[in-house]
């Protein structure tokens, strides 16, 4: 699986590199044929956004969220991704 992260406006830490990609690995379990992850954080005036894109076998899962912590909009992004996931097996 690939996983290109992308930072708008920022420079991503290393911390929170290795945060995301740990995450991200928590969506395999739920459909293996997932063969790339996009991750578009932006952080804007007053909250931080993530993009996250997940393509699959035939199939693409999109998830935009905003909050004020990137940690936790990921994870939110991540739940939305396992749901959409669920619904469409």
């Amino acid at each position: 699986m690939n996983i290109d992260v992308t930072s708008r406006g920022f420079t991503i830490s290393d911390n929170l590199n290795s945060f995301i990609h740990e995450k991200i690995q928590k969506i395999t379990k739920f459909d293996k044929d997932i063969s790339n992850v996009k991750v578009v954080l932006l952080k804007e005036s007053r909250a931080e956004k993530v993009e996250l894109i997940v393509q699959s076998r035939g199939r693409v899962y999109i998830s935009k969220r905003y909050s004020s912590v990137f940690e936790k909009t990921l994870v939110k992004a991540i739940d939305n991704i396992i749901t959409q996931i669920k619904k469409a097996k």
